[in-house]
């Protein structure tokens, strides 16, 4: 299918390592982990538990990305509000076109926005880090472990933009 890029077998054990500054569950519960979030200007979550953790300590994302999904099991959308919603296919596995536009569209249009996926969420983080304003605060879900989280700096853009063109996706999104 045109407009879809598939994450090659030898670049999942590379993905599967956080790209940012790993929060544990005892951070995630204890004072410093809530401070960086309200110090944060703007927020994006990617997955639906994370998200849900940000909607009970208050602060809800500029943009989330989730995919009524959680450790591959179905389960209900996180009960945290948006004005926008943008809904799109996106396979595991997979960074699709439309993925890339409705990200671009919720950084763009009234927030916040949700993007609500079919399919998969979990490695729409990388683009998301490369189309956020500058210092946005880019927190996503790492199974078992906690929460990333990638500051969208220079480097960051760089390193996500050079997965993204190592996937196979145009150089410029």
């Amino acid at each position: 299918m045109a407009g879809q890029y598939r994450l090659p077998e030898e670049m999942r054990a590379e993905l599967a390592k956080p790209l940012g500054k790993l929060f544990e569950p005892s951070e995630i519960s204890g004072p410093s982990f809530p401070a960086i979030v309200k110090e944060a200007s703007l927020v994006v979550t990617v997955g639906d538990r994370v998200t849900e953790t940000f909607g009970k300590m208050g602060r809800i994302p500029d943009v989330q990305i989730v995919d009524s999904m959680e450790n591959r099991k179905p389960r209900l959308p996180p009960d945290v509000s948006f004005v926008t919603n943008y809904v799109v296919e996106n396979p595991p596995a997979t960074i699709t076109e439309s993925a890339v536009g409705a990200i671009r569209s919720a950084f763009e249009g009234p927030r916040p926005a949700r993007v609500l996926v079919i399919g998969e969420e979990d490695l729409l983080a990388i683009p998301a880090v490369v189309l956020a304003p500058e210092s946005t605060s880019v927190f996503y879900g790492q199974p078992g472990q906690g929460i990333v989280l990638v500051t969208a700096d220079a480097a960051a853009k760089a390193r996500s933009a050079s997965v993204l063109r190592r996937m196979g996706l145009p150089k410029t999104l």
